[in-house]
């Protein structure tokens, strides 16, 4: 079993490593992924990229899924009399969804999957090898015969059932998949792909039953369809991003600057105004206030976004309240990190206008328990990159390079703190706190980097010495940095950074600390993210001592 894992694992760096055109990696990724048996896929793979065949390889799995999405053709329709059995078998609501009809999005009976179209081209052998690896022989015959001769093989009980118009498109788009649970034909789990940056559709429960509700003996649907669905679904998605970046008019790659927006609709100098009276009315009064704001922003928006310890709820008139429970330390260090950036930087960031704790906060540098707190900021626009990177061209994410590039260099001339003589702390001049180091519990702040590199595994290596000290976000990641569309007055669309978010560990630190940090989680990222972040920091230097050095830290459980 672990033969078969690494055999795929190394298919998978493979296909990174021969650097096709995005999202041609993914693409294929999912096929191994997603197939049957992923040893066979994986094989299959590795075999014609071995042969130089990537590109052609990318184009038959590019032509299978069209041969779904775009040229696939209508299954045999059921008849008046079928069409009310499937809705009689159906229960009355939609198979994915659970509900109901409406006027503005009625129930339909649709079929599960179009018959492919240029399956069985003889023309076109490679198709039908490719379809092989990915369904297995059993599987693939069976398709080939449906194929052939749909009505030989099923009656349109089978590929048909009552569903939502809006979730048949969502289905259709490869949005929304039914994972068939092992041990039943019918009991399904309802997943939201999140390859795109579209949103999930509302459902009345997440686990589909697709049996005969009326228990009137009606021919179920045949989970074949469902599920090669389910395997096909990534790469609809995958397609689609494709072709709208094929047909994408590409602009300059060149540092385009953003100005900070106004989120709360009036002047900065009234709401200046606003909030300097408004932060000296008693700690208690604001808590209360933010306490009702952040119930309502739930009735209103949902439930708040969970980071670690803290959450963040979107509130009415463009605010955002983070909610830090027994760290107000780290409130009061974001609140003085947001409006130092702001102040030395042209860098897009939340504007803090307030920071209130439950209770005194005690000025002892040694009480680090501190109450819980609030923090009151503007909205940014945008997506975390990690959710928008499919939908990025190259060309996208050369400009958010070079914006990272030009956002850093400002963050390294924000003059030290002046409220300590320790060049290596928090933005207060205080303790730092960084959930790399003993689980974000308080260290510093420090003298030096020697003194500073105590505190980590490997502490004398020269790799830990001899660096700069500068003002670090610590925690640049793909969940922290914010991307955002722009459609420019001659029509062209780029996407640039819009935010950088959570600052709540930032500080003075080692030149290097920036770039570990941001590669910290580089096993969540794609190899494409990675690819990006290491160029944006060969700018300031060759950090790669120093990043090995870490990564063997992290190997011996070090910052876990």
């Amino acid at each position: 079993m672990a033969i078969t894992a690494d055999e795929v694992k190394s298919t998978l760096s493979l296909i990174e490593d021969t650097r096709l055109p995005h999202p041609s990696g993914p693409l294929l990724k999912s096929y191994v992924q997603e197939a049957l048996n992923p040893l066979l896929a994986a094989r299959y793979v590795k075999n014609r990229l071995e042969f130089g065949e990537g590109s052609s390889l990318v184009a038959d799995w590019y032509y299978i899924i069209e041969s779904i999405t775009q040229n696939g053709c209508p299954p045999p329709q059921p008849d008046t009399t079928e069409q009310q059995d499937i809705i009689k078998r159906d229960g009355g609501k939609c198979c994915v969804t659970g509900k109901a009809g409406t006027l503005y999005d009625p129930l339909i009976v649709a079929p599960i999957l179009p018959v492919p179209y240029g399956w069985n081209a003889e023309k076109r052998p490679s198709v039908q090898d490719m379809l092989g690896a990915f369904f297995g022989p059993p599987y693939w015959a069976w398709w080939l015969s449906y194929v052939k001769s749909p009505r030989d093989v099923t009656t349109p009980y089978h590929n048909h059932w009552l569903i939502r118009m809006s979730a048949a498109r969502a289905f259709a788009s490869g949005l929304i998949r039914l994972n068939r649970s092992h041990s039943s034909l019918i009991e399904y789990e309802l997943k939201h792909v999140e390859v795109g940056l579209e949103e999930p559709i509302e459902v009345d429960g997440m686990y589909p039953l697709l049996g005969d509700h009326s228990r009137s003996h009606i021919v179920n649907v045949d989970p074949r369809f469902v599920g090669s669905h389910a395997r096909l679904c990534e790469s609809i998605q995958l397609v689609n991003i494709s072709k709208k970046l094929s047909h994408k008019k590409q602009s300059s790659t060149s540092f385009i600057g953003l100005r900070r927006q106004n989120s709360l609709g009036f002047s900065n100098l009234w709401k200046g105004a606003f909030f300097t009276v408004w932060r000296w009315l008693p700690s208690k009064f604001r808590m209360i206030c933010y306490e009702m704001l952040q119930r309502i922003g739930e009735r209103l928006y949902g439930m708040p976004w969970y980071d670690g310890t803290d959450t963040v709820q979107r509130l009415p008139f463009g605010l955002y309240l983070k909610h830090y429970r027994g760290s107000a330390d780290l409130a009061r260090n974001e609140f003085n990190a947001l409006r130092m950036v702001h102040r030395h930087t042209a860098i897009p960031v939340p504007e803090a206008l307030d920071v209130v704790f439950e209770q005194e906060y005690s000025n002892n540098p040694l009480s680090f328990s501190g109450p819980t707190a609030y923090l009151l900021m503007t909205r940014v626009p945008g997506f975390p990159l990690w959710r928008c990177q499919n939908v990025l061209s190259e060309s996208d994410l050369e400009r958010i390079a070079n914006q990272l590039k030009n956002y850093i260099a400002q963050l390294r001339n924000i003059p030290r703190c002046p409220k300590s003589d320790f060049p290596i702390c928090n933005t207060l001049g205080e303790a730092c706190r960084d959930y790399r180091i003993r689980h974000a519990d308080p260290v510093g702040p420090f003298a030096d980097e020697a003194e500073f590199s105590q505190v980590l595994r490997y502490s004398d290596d020269p790799a830990r010495r001899g660096h700069n000290i500068f003002f670090t976000h610590a925690d640049l990641n793909a969940r922290n940095i914010l991307a955002d569309k722009t459609v420019h007055s001659d029509g062209t669309v780029t996407w640039n950074v819009s935010a950088i978010v959570d600052w709540e560990t930032a500080g003075y630190y080692p030149e290097y600390w920036e770039y570990t940090k941001a590669m910290q989680e580089g096993f969540r990222w794609s190899r494409r993210h990675n690819d990006m972040i290491h160029k944006v920091f060969s700018e300031f230097g060759d950090y790669s001592k120093e990043m090995n050095v870490e990564l063997e830290a992290w190997a011996s459980k070090d910052a876990i």
